[in-house]
This record gives structure tokens, sequence and C-alpha cells, in this order.
């Protein structure tokens, strides 16, 4: 028989890191720091970077202030 771990399966790790990410970006939103969210998401400063902050620059989402 078949053996499945779902965490093993590249849908769920690329569901996870997903998820991470969005999150990530929420809390940047809230003013946390890229060092704590990157703790808080379990993600490398690195990634939180170049994944989220980029990101927001590329769509404009870093520039606004309420």
């Amino acid at each position: 028989m078949l053996e499945l771990n779902i965490e093993e399966t590249r849908i769920y790790q690329d569901l996870e890191r997903q998820t991470k990410l969005k999150a990530a970006a929420r809390l940047l939103s809230m003013g946390y720091s890229i060092s704590e969210v990157a703790k808080a998401v379990d993600l490398s400063v690195e990634e939180v970077t170049t994944e989220v902050v980029n990101s927001q620059t590329h769509t404009g989402q870093g520039d606004r202030t309420e």
C-alpha cells in the first residue's frame, strides 16, 4: 500500500509557503519589523524581504499611509 504523508507533497508545501507569505505581508502592514515577522511565520529574513517587501513595492502596496 502507498504510504503518503500529506506534509511531504508539493502542493501542501506550496500552500504552506503561500500562507506564510500572506501572513507576513499582513504583519508587515501592521507595523511589525521584518525580523519579527520572519520569526513569527518561520521564514528567513531574506525570504520575507525578497518575497513580501519586493512584491508590495511592485504592486504599490508598500506606499500606503493610513
